[in-house]
């Protein structure tokens, strides 16, 4: 049996022979039905802007090649109960059938009605059915799964680089679907949670949410474990199941309002390091990856030998994020509301797609609803199921009383996320107080992204050192233009703002700005000045130097973005090295796009030698190539017919 072990490469597959340079071609019974949409833009800002149409017809075709694979694998069709729906799943023969089921085992049902959703589940090696080419090039693939310009919706559709998946859905016919080109070469975590993406579509339409996090309970409630990886969730899921206690999950979950918090099985699995399985002997039986563990996760196949303990659902009655305590005993202590949000929303927002504001909205809601606890674990594993008895078995008031009061809902219902995109380019040094002053801003829905561009210095390490968690994207050195726009394609906020490594925002800034922008639905953009900054050798601080009105007026950071606003005038030019703020600005202008000039200071911009524009000359900082694209801009729009062949 062949396997994928670790994270693939990007593949060179037919289907994202979109952009064919060295992707083999696909048959030609098997060429696309929908034609691209350009939009008639210079190559390094092209966004390719898909109507609805164009998506629907896209997914029309690709379910027709996912009907044909029936037929010529034979439909195995399995029905799951998932938080009140009944689910559909029909496999193209034995292959994905046999990978998939186990983990959805203890789901199954004998249907009794009709099905709410069908997913469509194929492979190409089996069925012997090429997936359609797509209708956009391969540069709107996303490191998340989006695809830059799909937004319908109605249409949700997404491509994972690790699996090399295409994912589908219509909602409004609830169908969808799911393809690979062989499915002998899906990595381990996909046989662990299949189908995640289109389950998370699904959840969220019906007003549920797929999390990651752990749940265990008792007959008094469960304990919703969340946090990044490598934190202790599945030590403790894992010790309360061995431990007696009912188990729904350690890696994804779904939760709902019903009305009250509460949670639901996903996956019959549990995924653990290697070098677990030492504490863990029991579950050594029942590994199903056993050759792998040098490069692997050990997974586990739970159902059925744990099937008197895993339970579809259960009521919620406390939330948690864990860490090791480095002593025998676990206990519980208190922790912020906003820290349990942002734990609880980092990795749903940056491995489910088409995740954004409603999804961040529930786990804000959720964070408010229930009390919130740090779990400190012990060395001692029976210690963890025991602390987690006492706690559930509390009355709700005095577990209530063991937290900190939960901030109320509405302040985070209101604000809209916001995707921050910081840069960097050999500025480890500074990253962490950029990241210190977006936290600073107390804005309460924020997610960070950054971008390495080719760095030598220690960015990894820096990266590992932050207090939070960020998205951390790498690339080849290709300029500050295209980090950024690296950064925007994978963004899940409806608002963008931009903070190069060593610049800072005031006190505030975030909040004011979205007030200011989320006032004015009529604004792609707004747009305050920037106050220059120097270091002063006497008093080793940086002191504000020059007049705000006269700093450079095109500083991306001082701005608040709606996302349509790239959508619209495109990214930035990755032709420039420099001036792409200016370019970007003036393309902006040309097309009218609706802004406002803020009267006040929105940026504090340190100057520095290491600043990339120390020291360059105007040729070098693109200044007459600024100008000579817009004059290109406005010859070409006045003279259509002689531009169309230069």
């Amino acid at each position: 049996m062949t396997r994928a072990s670790l994270p693939m490469p990007r593949p060179s597959i037919g289907w994202t022979a979109a952009d064919s340079r060295g992707s083999p071609p696909l048959p030609r019974d098997h060429e696309p039905s929908v034609e691209p949409i350009i939009v008639n833009r210079p190559q390094s800002t092209d966004i390719p802007s898909q109507p609805e149409a164009v998506q629907l017809a896209f997914f029309d075709t690709v379910l027709g090649s996912a009907v044909r694979a029936e037929g010529c694998a034979g439909a195995i069709e399995r029905h799951l109960d998932l938080a009140g729906t009944l689910i559909r799943v029909v496999y193209a023969g034995e292959g994905l059938c046999s990978a998939f089921s186990p983990a959805l085992a203890h789901l199954e049902v004998d249907p009794v009605r009709s099905p709410d959703v069908s997913f469509h589940v194929w492979d190409s090696a089996l069925a012997g059915v090429a997936m359609p080419l797509p209708p956009f090039p391969r540069h709107c693939l996303t490191d998340r799964g989006d695809i830059w310009g799909m937004n319908s919706r109605r249409i949700r559709s997404a491509f994972h680089w690790s699996e090399s998946s295409v994912n589908l859905m219509d909602l409004e016919r609830g169908i969808g679907i799911y393809w690979v080109q062989d499915q002998k070469l899906l990595p381990y975590w996909c046989h662990a949670s299949p189908l995640r993406t289109l389950f998370h579509w699904w959840m969220t339409h019906n007003g549920l949410q797929l999390l990651h996090a752990a749940a265990v309970g008792d007959e008094h409630g469960a304990l919703l474990v969340t946090g990044k990886g490598g934190v202790g969730k599945s030590t403790t899921a894992l010790a309360c199941l061995t431990g007696g206690m009912r188990y729904l999950a350690d890696d994804y979950l779904v939760v709902g309002f019903d009305p009250e918090p509460r949670v639901y099985s996903l996956y019959a699995t549990a995924k653990m390091e290697p070098s677990q399985l030492e504490r863990f002997p029991e579950f050594e039986p029942l590994l199903t990856n056993r050759p792998y563990l040098d490069a692997e996760k050990a997974v586990v196949q739970l159902w059925p030998a744990y099937r008197d303990r895993l339970v579809r659902s259960m009521p919620l009655k406390a939330l948690a994020t864990p860490r090791f305590a480095g002593e025998g005993n676990t206990s519980f202590g208190r922790v912020s509301t906003i820290v349990l949000q942002r734990a609880a929303a980092f990795t749903t927002l940056s491995q489910l797609p088409h995740s954004g504001h409603c999804n961040y909205v529930f786990i804000a809601r959720l964070a408010s609803r229930l009390p919130g606890l740090e779990i400190a674990l012990g060395w001692d594993l029976a210690t963890i199921p025991a602390a987690i008895r006492d706690l559930l078995r509390l009355p709700s008031e005095d577990l209530a009383a063991l937290a900190l009061p939960s901030a109320p809902p509405q302040d985070q219902a209101s604000r809209p996320l916001i995707s921050v995109v910081i840069p960097i380019y050999n500025g480890a040094a500074f990253l962490r107080e950029a990241v210190a002053n977006v936290l600073a801003q107390n804005y309460p829905a924020v997610e960070i992204i950054v971008v390495d561009d080719g760095s030598t210095d220690a960015i990894d390490e820096a990266v590992a050192q932050l207090p939070v968690d960020v998205r951390f994207f790498r690339q080849a050195n290709s300029g500050a233009a295209a980090a950024r726009n690296r950064g925007i394609k994978d963004t899940s906020g409806e608002f963008i703002a931009f903070l190069d490594v060593d610049d800072l925002w005031p006190d505030g800034n975030l909040v004011l700005l979205t007030d200011l922008l989320g006032g004015r639905p009529d604004l792609d953009f707004i747009h305050g000045y920037a106050q220059l900054m120097v270091y002063n050798d006497a008093t080793c601080a940086f002191e504000y130097v020059g007049n705000p009105r006269e700093s450079f007026p095109y500083y991306i950071g001082a701005g608040l973005y709606r996302r349509r606003a790239f959508e619209a005038i495109g990214l930035f030019d990755t032709e420039l090295r420099f001036a792409e703020d200016t370019d970007w600005f003036n393309r902006a202008a040309e097309q009218q796009l609706p802004s406002e000039r803020l009267d006040m200071v929105t940026l504090h911009v340190r100057r520095h030698d290491a600043n990339m524009t120390a020291g360059k000359s105007m040729v070098e900082l693109n200044a007459l190539r600024v100008f000579k694209k817009a004059l290109d801009r406005r010859r070409a729009a006045a003279y259509p017919d002689q531009s169309e062949g230069r």
